[in-house]
């Protein structure tokens, strides 16, 4: 029996630890590869800054060089924005940046 506990406590921390990614990846890869078909071929994951606003309704990625942006349609797709979109969005009083990583890495605020 305290076998059985032992290894059930380390499968639950190993479930827990696996788990504890963030919930942006996904996102922020989407927003990569909307950007790549735009014509933005230099810009990777490993290579750039990204911020992300209000549970991933829009994405602000830079290469160190410019911002492009990009945004959530109706229908939940990701699709390459205008900056004065997106500039009106971040002046708004309830936008909250929710994530935001450099090189591939989570930047903790």
């Amino acid at each position: 029996m305290k076998k059985i506990m032992i290894t059930f406590a380390v499968l639950m921390s190993v479930v827990l630890v696996g788990c504890g990614n963030n919930t942006y990846q996904s996102e922020i890869d989407e927003a990569v590869k909307v950007l790549q078909k735009e014509g933005y071929t230099d810009i990777n994951r490993d290579s750039i800054s990204a911020n992300v606003y209000n549970d991933g309704s829009f994405i602000i990625i830079n290469n160190d060089v410019y911002d492009r942006y990009v945004e959530k349609d109706e229908n939940g797709k990701y699709i390459k924005s205008s900056s004065v979109k997106i500039e009106k969005e971040l002046k708004k009083s309830n936008t909250v940046e929710v994530y935001s990583e450099k090189n591939g890495k989570e930047i903790k605020k």
